[in-house]
């Protein structure tokens, strides 16, 4: 073990061997001696410490003395970042992994323990297009390139191309999950920056009112209309419509049962039993001869089960018919707010669209018609008075009397 100079130079040397160790010949980059002591302390202190890691990437020149010893006399957590950015991996080749294991139907999510689907796989992959796309190196950045810096920079972009809150937390969900699958399936060591969400609104509030649902019946293709109709007059989601069987489906009694039979519903609340109108009965029993099938076979196969060519096809129509900024889930929330005009109670709101707690229908409640407020309130008007439960024991011993007489 040796302090020294090089004859051509004017910088301290330590020489170190250790068993077991590869031999340490580094140079400190200082021409002070007290400098060059402190830092052989530090390569002492590592050792001590069990740090062989950092020694051995000292001895490979991964690392810089001067660096190791200013992290390690100041800020230790400092040096596991800059470990971390040595060993990290390429997100090219790590990306290409993560998809490939998204994608193999083997591959069960911790969360829901189902496979995951095709499009959660999509939107992760077009998420990490837009991170690579800024990132100075892209595909050949390193996954220690994913700093709080960087996805700060990511976030104040994606705002200047006018994406919207809810549009960057997918994107930071998307690396997140990335994260988590290095830590829980690659044992990877990475440093988990903050990803505090953005502010989402609180939704959109497009619905169609009769005349222009008739407008969109007009311009819908007659094959097509069969599916859109399922979703305006029951408030299914688009894939809950597309995954339906014929055997979920019994015109006889005029319902529709949605369940979990491989397919993904959003919540357990989900599963549910919704009534069909009329005129959807009518629909579904022309759809049938059409497209005839078992009781296993699909309500609505191809082309009408691709979500892709549905919004295409959506969308076609709604140019055609004049009508502005809709999407196909609007037709969801067309079936909700006709819900409350027509006075369902928010409860039943709740059980028909298949959410898991009534707040998610409050906001139907809001097109809720006055002309039921007057009667609601004279009926807390006559529970506060008394009158009703008067009227209660009134009509229970009118009832008890009928019963002595027969």
């Amino acid at each position: 073990m040796s302090i020294f100079k090089r004859p051509e130079s004017s910088r301290y040397v330590i020489e170190i061997r250790w068993q077991g160790l590869p031999r340490l010949k580094l140079s400190t980059g200082s021409s002070s001696r007290k400098l060059a002591e402190a830092m052989q302390r530090t390569l002492h202190g590592l050792k001590d410490a069990g740090r062989l890691d950092v020694l051995r990437l000292l001895a490979e020149g991964k690392l810089r003395l001067a660096d190791v010893h200013e992290d390690y006399v100041r800020n230790p957590a400092a040096l596991q970042h800059r470990l971390a950015a040595v060993a990290s991996p390429t997100l090219g080749p790590l990306l290409d992994q993560w998809f490939a294991w998204l994608d193999d139907p083997a591959t069960l999510s911790s969360k829901t323990r189902r496979s995951y689907a095709p499009k959660t796989t999509q939107r992760y992959k077009v998420s990490w297009a837009r991170v690579l796309a800024l990132l100075p190196r892209g595909r050949e950045a390193t996954l220690a390139d994913m700093t709080k810096g960087f996805l700060a920079d990511f976030r104040a972009q994606r705002r200047r191309e006018g994406a919207g809150g809810a549009t960057i937390n997918r994107d930071l969900c998307a690396v997140g999950a990335l994260l988590t699958w290095c830590e829980q399936e690659r044992e990877i060591g990475v440093h988990r920056p903050a990803l505090p969400r953005e502010r989402e609104s609180a939704g959109r509030e497009r619905w169609l009112d009769a005349s222009e649902l008739s407008q969109l019946e007009a311009a819908v293709p007659r094959s097509w209309w069969p599916l859109f109709a399922t979703l305006a007059y029951t408030g299914l989601r688009v894939g809950e419509a597309q995954g339906l069987c014929w055997s979920d489906i019994r015109l006889s009694d005029q319902v529709i049962t949605v369940h979990d039979r491989g397919r993904r519903l959003k919540t357990s609340a989900s599963a549910r039993v919704v009534p069909i109108a009329v005129p959807l009965a009518r629909l579904l029993a022309e759809h049938r001869t059409r497209y005839p099938g078992g009781p296993a076979d699909q309500v609505f196969p191809h082309p009408f089960g691709s979500y892709q060519l549905a919004q295409r096809v959506f969308q076609r129509a709604c140019r055609e018919a004049g009508l502005h900024d809709v999407r196909i889930h609007d037709l969801r929330h067309t079936f909700g707010v006709h819900c409350a005009q027509a006075g369902i109670p928010i409860v039943r709101i709740q059980r028909l669209l298949g959410h898991s707690t009534p707040v998610m229908a409050l906001r139907y409640m809001r097109h809720a018609p006055e002309n039921y407020f007057a009667a609601d309130a004279a009926r807390v008007a006559a529970s506060l008075s008394g009158i009703a439960n008067r009227e209660a024991s009134a009509q229970a011993e009118l009832a008890r009397q009928r019963l002595k007489g027969s």
